[in-house]
């Protein structure tokens, strides 16, 4: 075998390597999504008939919390003290 045929299959061999190598590196697997919040919005509706004049009546209720975020870990003091700076 000729010595530059031997260099063209480990240099054809040595290319599909790093090809293949690189694909894989590609296919790593995500990080998983945080989950979805709850939603701070709710809306809930009912529909009556009023029996004495016939009327029809919706009732609707819309609901919004004011928490965005998760509470804090640590609850904040009940009495903060404050630091003046000392006159010398």
């Amino acid at each position: 075998m000729k010595a530059s045929l031997l260099c063209c299959v480990v240099l054809g061999v040595f290319t599909t390597h790093i090809g293949v190598l690189m694909l894989l590196s590609h296919l790593r697997p995500q990080p998983k999504l945080a989950p979805r919040p709850k939603d701070n919005f709710s809306v809930k509706a009912a529909s009556f008939t009023d029996s004495h004049t016939g009327e029809k009546m919706i009732y609707q209720e819309f609901t919004v919390s004011t928490r965005l975020a998760p509470p804090e870990s640590t609850p904040p003091p009940g009495k903060p003290q404050l630091e003046f700076p000392r006159n010398p």
